[in-house]
């Protein structure tokens, strides 16, 4: 009886072991075909052979959804393609996997400003908020973003938020982006009066005013903003100092005095 549990237990520890090498075997073979498949995408990726490199990395992604790897390199792929929306999920995804990784946050925020950036440039400025608003929380110091995103809440009419942005923009200095975001700060001023949001327009004029008090064209915009909103004293100071800078220009106190 004892001879025969005996090996009763001797087969189960053999099956046992043949079962953990099998497994083994099997996790080394897969393994070693994503290596085999990643390699391939690499090779195709460095050849600007976009497609079908991403053919290869979603195979990876196919049998091992937690490979990042494959998620990074598609994303790359998407990038030099121009294909935002899947190279966004794909940095994305890289990065939730690994996030302490050192390619994962740069190419998952390349995806998310190029997406941006595109989006600003065909009009779909609801979209291209969205995708500069992640950016920054990834890339806060970024001044061409706050910029971009300024310049997508102006297309929103969204003029508070524009102001928000370009301030912030500027509050670091504005490195390169310094006069492009001063630029914008009169431009916003200048369609928030058109669009009838006087108080909009004077915040963004009185900003833009912080960084250069000798634009007359300013001073008057501000003017007649500050008339259009009731305020007819501040209306009247402001044209004052546009006049002071300018006494040619007659035309802002002509407004004044026709309304």
């Amino acid at each position: 009886m004892t001879s025969g549990w005996t090996m009763l237990r001797t087969r189960f520890a053999l099956l046992l072991l043949l079962s953990t090498l099998l497994a083994a075997c099997a996790g080394l073979t897969l393994q070693n075909e994503i290596d085999g498949l990643m390699k391939e995408g690499q090779l195709l990726y460095a050849e600007k052979k976009y497609d079908e490199a991403v053919d290869k990395f979603v195979i990876v992604i196919g049998k091992d959804p937690t490979y990042w790897q494959a998620y990074l390199w598609a994303a790359r792929a998407f990038i030099a393609k121009g294909s935002w929306k899947d190279a966004v999920a794909n940095g994305k995804k890289a990065f939730e996997l690994a996030p302490k990784d050192k390619d994962t946050l740069p190419v998952f925020a390349q995806a998310l400003f190029g997406g941006g950036a595109d989006a600003l440039k065909n009009g779909r400025f609801a979209e291209s908020v969205n995708l500069f608003v992640e950016y920054l929380k990834l890339e806060p110091g970024n001044t061409k973003a706050w910029l971009n995103v300024g310049k997508a809440y102006l297309g929103q009419k969204d003029f508070r938020q524009a102001l928000g942005a370009f301030a912030q923009g500027l509050a670091g200095g504005g490195g390169a982006e310094r006069q492009e975001l001063i630029r914008e700060l009169l431009e916003g001023g200048v369609q928030a009066f058109a669009s009838g949001k006087y108080r909009e327009s004077i915040d963004l004029l009185r900003e833009f005013l912080k960084y250069d008090k000798k634009d007359v064209q300013a001073w008057i915009g501000l003017a007649k903003a500050y008339w259009e909103s009731g305020d007819k004293g501040k209306a009247l100071e402001a044209v004052k100092d546009a006049l002071k800078l300018d006494p040619r220009q007659e035309d802002a106190l002509r407004y004044m005095l026709r309304r």
